[in-house]
This record gives C-alpha cells, sequence and structure tokens, in this order.
C-alpha cells in the first residue's frame, strides 16, 4: 500500500513539473514572439523613414534649376566722381530687349552717349568704325573743336579706353580729316595706334558706389582705389574673393558683395565663366541681386568672358548672361 502511495505520488510531481515547465515555455514563447512583433514593427518604422528620406532626398537632387537666359544686347554707361583730388571714371551695365543692334552699333552708341567732353567730341566729329578688336575713329574736323581742358581730357580718355575694353577693343585708331593717323584730340597728340592693354589694363574687380541723387548704383574699377592687391594681377576666382570685402574704413564706396549674399564657387574657362552663390532671403533684396550681377558681368568682361553663368542655389536659378562676339 505505501509503494502504491510513493508511486502515486512521484507521478503526481512528474505531471507537476511538466506543467510548470510548459508554462515557462509557453511564457517565454510569448515573450519572444512580442520582442519579434516589437522588432518588424521598428524595422518598418525605419522602412518608412528611410524610403521617405530617400524620395525627400531623390526629389531636391531632381528638382530642375529654372533657366533664364538675358538678352546679349549691353550697353555700358559711365560718370565721374570728385574724390577732391581726382575724377573717377564710374561704369555701369545694362541691358535692353528692345534694341536689335550690333555690337559695333552698341560700341558707337555707348562711346558717343557717355563722352564727357564739353563739346561731345565723340558724337559731334567722328564716324566710329569697327573690325574686330580694332575701333576706328575717323574725326570730320580738326583743330580747336576737339580741344579740352585738363580735367576733361582726363576723363574723355578714361572713358574712351574704358568702354572699348569693355566691349574687347584691343586696339583704337585716331584718322584726321585727310585720312592720316595724326591727330590732336582733348590735348592729346595720336600719331600711332592707341593699345587699350597698354594704357588701361583689367580692372581687378570692381565697387559700388551709390548716387542718392539719380537713384543709380555705379562700378569703380579697383585698380583706381587702394584695394588692388599691390597692383599685382589676379585670377578671376582671386578677384571675387577681393570684391567681398573693402579694407579701407574710411571708404566712400561699397562691396557688391553684401551681407547675406555667399559665393560659393567662382570659375573661368575657355570664355565661359560660372559663379554659384547662396543667399539669404530675408536680408537680400532684389536691388542687392542686380547690382551683384552687374558686378559680376563687369568683372568677367574684364577677362574677356563672352558667357557669365550666374547659379543662384538658393532660388535653384541659372541665369546666363552673354556678351556675344568679341
Amino acid at each position: 500500500m505505501n509503494n502504491m502511495v510513493r508511486i502515486a505520488g512521484v507521478v503526481f510531481m512528474a505531471f507537476l513539473l511538466t506543467g510548470c515547465q510548459s508554462a515557462e515555455k509557453d511564457e517565454a514563447d510569448t515573450d519572444v514572439k512580442q520582442v519579434d512583433e516589437t522588432a518588424k514593427e521598428e524595422d518598418k518604422a525605419t522602412e518608412r523613414m528611410d524610403t521617405e528620406s530617400n524620395e525627400a532626398k531623390t526629389n531636391d537632387e531632381a528638382a530642375p534649376y529654372e533657366t533664364v537666359n538675358v538678352t546679349p544686347d549691353y550697353f555700358i554707361e559711365t560718370d565721374n566722381y570728385d574724390t577732391g583730388r581726382e575724377f573717377l571714371t564710374m561704369f555701369t551695365i545694362k541691358r535692353d530687349d528692345g534694341k536689335d543692334q550690333s555690337r559695333e552699333e552698341r560700341l558707337a552708341a555707348s562711346l558717343m552717349e557717355n563722352d564727357p567732353s564739353e563739346q561731345k567730341i565723340l558724337e559731334s566729329y567722328t564716324k566710329l568704325t569697327v573690325e574686330g578688336p580694332n575701333l576706328k575713329v575717323d574725326f570730320q574736323e580738326d583743330g580747336n573743336l576737339l580741344s579740352a581742358t585738363s580735367a576733361q581730357h582726363s576723363m574723355f580718355y578714361d572713358s574712351l579706353l574704358g568702354i572699348s575694353h569693355l566691349y574687347g577693343i584691343e586696339e583704337i585708331t585716331f584718322v584726321n580729316p585727310e585720312g592720316e593717323e595724326n591727330i590732336t584730340v582733348a590735348e592729346r597728340k595720336v600719331d600711332a595706334p592707341i593699345v587699350v592693354a597698354d594704357e588701361r589694363g583689367r580692372s581687378q574687380g570692381y565697387y559700388t558706389l551709390y548716387d542718392k541723387e539719380g537713384k543709380q548704383t555705379w562700378f569703380i574699377p579697383a585698380s583706381e582705389l587702394d584695394e588692388r592687391a599691390g597692383g599685382k594681377q589676379m585670377s578671376f576666382k582671386e578677384t571675387i574673393e577681393m570684391m567681398k570685402t573693402v579694407d579701407r574704413k574710411d571708404a566712400f564706396y561699397s562691396s557688391a558683395i553684401t551681407e547675406g549674399l555667399e559665393v560659393v564657387e567662382a570659375s573661368l574657362e575657355d570664355g565661359l565663366a560660372i559663379v554659384h552663390y547662396t543667399m539669404d532671403e530675408e536680408e537680400v533684396s532684389a536691388s542687392d541681386r542686380i547690382v551683384f550681377e552687374n558686378a559680376m558681368q563687369l568683372s568677367v568682361l574684364d577677362f574677356d568672358a563672352t558667357q557669365l553663368q550666374m547659379v543662384n542655389e538658393t532660388k535653384r536659378q541659372n541665369k546666363t548672361f552673354s556678351f556675344g562676339k568679341k
């Protein structure tokens, strides 16, 4: 009898242990299943986030840049600024969609309309013709009609040479009414072609001066100021870098690259200049941007560029300025 009781007790304990182990196993399986399900949900959420991130990145990368082609018909204007010691010739560039003129016509118009001499020598007494990089000035009159004061002498040649340079002119020939290369104009005797590079050279960048009365921004060549890096010739990239700041504390001029504008990259190769930049749209006005673009146009013309691409990385816009055949 006792043996039967012991056997029954052993059997009962075996069943009890088996039941506990089974319950523990069920609990463990449930925990593992819950962990697996949680991991799966986390994986799915991560995949969704990665997918959304990749799609956003792809869409951003694929977003096209707006392409803007500006009319190639540009005109150069000049004016003078009196520093109290000397007169500085200032420049600006304008483009006109309404005029369909050749480079020769635009150069002639720019020279004649901006002649600083009192009697408007170029407009009144000359005929201008262009052959490639050469400008020929045929004078119809001679003598006192072509005279000028010492101040006008300087302004006349600064304007003539500066505008010609910005149109890619390399030589200027003066011819008297008899067809000879021998004439005195604005107190200077000219009996041989004027080589523009010998007289002027590169401007090495431009700084701005705002005319409150005329409500217009003008550009002064850095080579005429103290911002010319010791007079050394700089690359296009170095020129743009220098134009970012004004060293003189008492300067009457400013940088064309205002606060909020940042040049990311500037390059020039085979006549194509490319400027990548960003802008803070809260700080930079439409006028600031136009001034910046005009300064870049004048600067690349100093390097004989035939085209300038202004790539606005903020607005995703590629604005192309062509300068016609040089």
